[in-house]
């Protein structure tokens, strides 16, 4: 029985700490996001617009600056600025573009704006890069047959 036990006790450790990679991955997705934005929105990207834009507090974009500058995702000089590396970058990019991707499925469907944006936020950090790319492959099909997609919002919503 103890062996089982303890078993079962790795077992939901391992579920745990996926789980806490996961979401430590997806805090760290959002805040190479939004510093993305603001520095090609404003030229610069200040702890005050990130904590506002992520609604933490400035001391926890902090902590995460350090943690993004420590896995070479930026370089933050405390009080002179931020900018990101060619790795966050590209990181960036990504989420963008998936981003953009599941809200235009979402749009085409028939979600309003701010469900489908909301929706999006949920779902952006935890799709696959092949699911991605199917849900592309989609949103260009319905592209080209407009007629399909108006059937399929007017059976959507019914």
């Amino acid at each position: 029985m103890g062996d089982d036990l303890l078993l079962r006790y790795r077992d939901e450790l391992a579920r745990v700490t996926q789980t806490e990679q996961q979401e430590e991955r997806s805090r760290l997705e959002d805040y190479l996001e939004v510093i993305y934005h603001l520095v090609h929105d404003k030229g610069y990207a200040s702890t005050v617009d990130i904590a506002e834009n992520l609604g933490v507090k400035p001391p926890s974009v902090s902590s995460m600056l350090q943690r993004l500058a420590a896995k070479d995702y930026l370089v933050h000089e405390p009080y002179r600025g931020m900018r990101l590396t060619e790795k966050g970058e590209k990181i960036a990019k990504s989420v963008i573009a998936r981003h953009s991707i599941i809200s235009e499925l979402l749009l085409m469907l028939g979600v309003e704006k701010t469900v489908a944006y909301q929706d999006t936020e949920g779902i952006e950090h935890h799709l696959q890069p092949v699911t991605i790319s199917r849900i592309e492959g989609l949103i260009d099909f319905l592209r080209k047959d407009p007629k399909l997609l108006r059937a399929i919002r007017d059976h959507i919503e019914k």
